[in-house]
């Protein structure tokens, strides 16, 4: 009867450690190293005297690395994580589209210094960021248009930030 006792506690420890091994809550920070690493990397960058200066690699390098780490996600806190990933990197991708544009469309003489023209590929920024905008009508045509401040940037920058934030804060407290 005691050795009954003893390997039905026993069975239960094993079980109860088994449980706790693949629990949903758990992140295995070594599998996110690099991704994190990449992350720092690309905060460093933007933080810098030239933030619109992030080079592709690095963009390329965190896409490879979320994919990667996808097959690898063993519970519901690291398929969250990944999606955290997923959505810095978009973060990211918009930050440097308006970046471009930016450098891109000052050439027009008809965009007012220190404004952004607003192109249909800006629109959704402009609605997903809650960027301000002022309209501006093209004498030559009559044709309204639109504009966003230059800084409007930084607002995509410090999304990301708090974005890098989270992240932190999901790998240091599982």
């Amino acid at each position: 009867m005691k050795q009954r006792h003893i390997v039905i506690f026993l069975l239960s420890v094993i079980m109860s450690f088994a449980s706790g091994c693949g629990s949903d809550d758990h992140i295995d920070k070594g599998k996110f190293t690099e991704l994190n690493r990449t992350t720092q990397d690309l905060k460093s960058v933007i933080t810098s005297i030239k933030p619109c200066d992030v080079p592709d690699e690095l963009l390329q390098r965190l896409a490879s690395g979320i994919t990667a780490a996808k097959g690898k996600a063993a519970s519901k806190a690291e398929r969250d994580l990944i999606t955290a990933y997923s959505s810095l990197l978009t973060t990211y991708k918009d930050g440097l589209l308006l970046c471009r544009s930016r450098t891109h469309l000052s050439k027009f003489e008809f965009v007012p210094k220190g404004r952004i023209y607003v192109t249909q590929e800006l629109d959704p920024l402009v609605e997903k960021y809650s960027l301000s905008t002022e309209r501006h009508l093209y004498e030559p045509t009559g044709q309204l248009w639109k504009s966003i401040d230059g800084d409007s940037i930084k607002v995509i920058w410090e999304n990301a930030d708090a974005q890098s934030k989270n992240i932190e804060n999901m790998v240091n407290y599982n």
